[in-house]
C-alpha cells in the first residue's frame, strides 16, 4: 500500500482525467477529489465501480471563477491539505482565425480555468506536493484551424515553467505532459469533425491519422496515467519545469 495522499483531478469524467483517477482509486490509502462540469457522467463511472480509495465528485465548470472559488471554499473547511493536483480538464474546439467565439471558449477553459484551479489550490497544496498539467503536442507546434487550442496549450507550458520556479522553495514540483493522438472521446469527436470537413468517412480519417504515427497506433489514456504515476512518485522528486512528450514518435517529424 502506498502512503496516504489526497489527489484533486479535474476533467475526470472521461478520457485522460478518468484514466488517472481510476489508476489512483485502486489504493485504499488515497482520497480522490474528482471535478468535471459533466457531473452526471462523472458520477456514473464512479458509482458503477468498486474502488478502494475514498472518492468525492464535484460538478464544476473550471472556466467559471466563482464556481472554482466555491469548490475551494468548501474544501478548505473540510480538508487539511492536497498532495497532488492533476489539471486534465480541457476542450478542443477548432476555430477559424476569425472565430472569436471559440477563441474565448478554448482560452477560458484550457488556460484561464487551469490557472484558476491551480491558483486557488495553492493554499491547500502540501509542501513537496506535485502539480501535473495536461498540455498537448500542440503546445509545441501549430495546426491549421487550431489557433485557440495551440495558444492555450503553449500557454500551459509557459505557466508550468514559471510556476515551477515560484514553488521551488516549497519543494513543489510542476510538470506538463504533452500527449499527441490519445484514444479518448475528445479525439474521436475531433476525427469526426475532420471527416465531415474533408467529406470522407471517419474510418478513413482514422487510418490516415495512424499512418502519421511512427508506432502506427494511438497512445492509450492508461499510458498517460502511468506517466502521471511516475511524476508523483518519490523517484521524480527532482523532476520539475519539464514538458514530457507521449506521442508515439509523432513529434519527430518526417
Amino acid at each position: 500500500m502506498n502512503a496516504s495522499r489526497t489527489f484533486l483531478i479535474s476533467g475526470a469524467a472521461n478520457g485522460i482525467g478518468r484514466a488517472v483517477a481510476e489508476h489512483f482509486a485502486t489504493d485504499e490509502a488515497h482520497r480522490l477529489i474528482l471535478v468535471d462540469r459533466d457531473l452526471a457522467q462523472l458520477q456514473s463511472w464512479v458509482g458503477n465501480g468498486a474502488f478502494a480509495a475514498s472518492i468525492e465528485t464535484h460538478g464544476v465548470d473550471i472556466a467559471d471563477l466563482a464556481s472554482v472559488q466555491a469548490l475551494f471554499n468548501d474544501l478548505s473547511v473540510r480538508l487539511g491539505y492536497i498532495d497532488v493536483l492533476v489539471n486534465s480538464a480541457g476542450v478542443c474546439n477548432e476555430n477559424e482565425p476569425e472565430d472569436l467565439d471559440n477563441w474565448h471558449k478554448v482560452i477560458s477553459v484550457n488556460l484561464n480555468g487551469t490557472f484558476y484551479v491551480t491558483s486557488l489550490c495553492l493554499p491547500l497544496l502540501a509542501d513537496r506536493g506535485r502539480i501535473i498539467n495536461l498540455s498537448s503536442i500542440l503546445g509545441r507546434i501549430g495546426k491549421v484551424r487550431n489557433t485557440a487550442y495551440c495558444a492555450s496549450k503553449h500557454g500551459i507550458i509557459g505557466m508550468t515553467k514559471a510556476l515551477a520556479l515560484d514553488l521551488a522553495p516549497r519543494r513543489i514540483t510542476v510538470n506538463a505532459i504533452l500527449p499527441a493522438w490519445i484514444d479518448t472521446p475528445m479525439l474521436q469527436g475531433e476525427l469526426a469533425t475532420q471527416a465531415s470537413i474533408a467529406g470522407i468517412s471517419q474510418e478513413q480519417i482514422l487510418r490516415n491519422a495512424k499512418k502519421k504515427l511512427p508506432l502506427r497506433r494511438f497512445i492509450q489514456a492508461d499510458e498517460v496515467a502511468a506517466m502521471v504515476r511516475y511524476l508523483v512518485s518519490p523517484e521524480a522528486s527532482g523532476v520539475t519545469a519539464q514538458s514530457l512528450m507521449i506521442d508515439g514518435g509523432a513529434g519527430l517529424g518526417m
